[in-house]
């Protein structure tokens, strides 16, 4: 984000404690990911979708393997006696610092770190804290990590009840485990598999066969997963998910369970219709100029859902469908389909300009602001077409089928 004399745009907070700390973090680091550029402010949508066909993942998750890297640190520090919230978590973010150098030797992909090392400022345990409680991984969906680090300390003193650190009831839906819906949090934190003898010495980025099988069951039994189209994919053979390479195939590849078509086609749908205003988007803050945006412009305006299904869409429905109380998404919606159906380039191009300005204020809008932003050729796109966080779910997938499949089963 930039300013109006074009330098970056500098945000502040109160940072009250590191628990605050860490969810700013979070949203900062998330819409620094490709795929979060909002530029037209339909994110409620996008995300609502994400969370239903990919609950768990994020845009900042990378590998697979950090969904039992952080639950094997975390049974050790369990083990220490006399340790405090605090330092279970600051020895927790300094072992996960520890683990990137062993790490980054194997040369893959993935490795959390990379390029910050001992600077990294958003650590594997809090990018992966969400889906390791959605999967039931963690037994405890309601427990942040601050949460679980008091927990760990005062399960140590006393038999801690459950319910007095605020956990509902619903945790005995995740799985048949039968202690994780007791009163009492001495059945152990974790749904997972205790980390192997020496696991640090032959540390790798790729599962183990048993991880990734361990996994796949977490994924399709949790109650927070296993109705999803993450659960789903983990359940076709490999050579057919393999060549679900983009959103749009996984429709065309596969016949879904009917709950599941609903969300992908609602979604799907709402993918195609706003793809075309994001397309305007771009091309306006060119001046024209983006060739690879006016190709896909003239491609959107000749597809088959713009010519044949665009009159007959409904653009608010998914906000309905997803309970979502936005009037001015409403209204952008409504009148992007009017102006698109009316053929009207220049009206169009007026509604984004000021929903942009509507949504970021005149100073920090972009188009036609020469001020903030000047194009450059070779520039690509900003935004581009909604994929509801498949992408980076497509990479978590992968490393599961790759290591049932047997290429990477061995110890690591």
């Amino acid at each position: 984000m930039f300013n109006t004399s074009g330098n970056p745009l500098q945000i502040g907070w109160i940072d009250y404690s590191p628990e605050h700390r860490r969810k700013v973090m979070t949203v900062l680091q998330s819409l620094a990911a490709p795929g979060a550029v909002d530029e037209i402010g339909i994110g409620q949508i996008r995300d609502g979708f994400s969370h239903k066909l990919f609950p768990g993942t994020s845009t900042i998750q990378t590998r697979a393997k950090y969904f039992f890297l952080v639950p094997y640190i975390l049974m050790e520090l369990e083990k220490q006696k006399n340790i405090t919230p605090n330092a279970l978590i600051q020895k927790l973010n300094d072992m996960e610092l520890e683990l990137i150098e062993p790490l980054l030797k194997s040369g893959e992909k993935g490795v959390i770190g990379e390029t910050a090392g001992k600077n990294l400022k958003r650590k594997p345990s809090s990018v992966y804290w969400s889906g390791l409680k959605t999967f039931g991984i963690l037994r405890y969906p309601h427990l942040s990590l601050e949460d679980y680090a008091r927990a760990v300390c005062a399960v140590r003193k006393e038999n801690l009840d459950i319910r007095s650190m605020g956990v509902s009831e619903d945790v005995s839906s995740q799985g048949d485990d039968s202690d994780a819906a007791g009163t009492s949090l001495t059945g152990g934190f974790w749904r997972c598999p205790p980390p192997p003898e020496n696991w640090r010495e032959h540390i790798s980025i790729h599962l183990t066969y048993e991880e990734a099988l361990h996994l796949k069951q977490c994924i399709i039994r949790s109650s927070f997963s296993k109705d999803s189209l993450l659960a789903f994919l983990l359940q076709v053979e490999p050579e057919v998910f393999t060549a679900l390479e983009d959103f749009g195939a996984i429709g065309e590849a596969l016949e879904l369970p009917e709950s599941i078509r609903q969300d992908f086609e609602m979604a799907r749908d709402f993918s195609r219709f706003i793809f075309g205003a994001s397309l305007r988007y771009n091309l306006i803050l060119s001046e024209g100029r983006n060739e690879k945006a006016r190709q896909l412009w003239t491609e959107w305006l000749s597809s088959y859902f713009v010519t044949q299904r665009f009159e007959h869409y409904e653009p608010v429905a998914p906000m309905d469908y997803l309970q979502i109380s936005n009037p001015a998404l409403r209204r952008f919606l409504t009148q992007w389909k009017k102006y698109v159906l009316a053929g009207n380039e220049e009206d169009m191009d007026s509604l984004i300009v000021q929903r942009e300005i509507d949504l970021k204020g005149r100073q920090r809008a972009k188009l036609r602001n020469s001020a903030l932003y000047s194009y450059k050729v070779g520039d690509g796109l900003r935004g581009g077409k909604l994929d509801f966080r498949y992408s980076y779910a497509r990479d978590i997938l992968t490393d599961i089928f790759k290591a049932l499949e047997g290429s990477h089963a061995q110890a690591g």
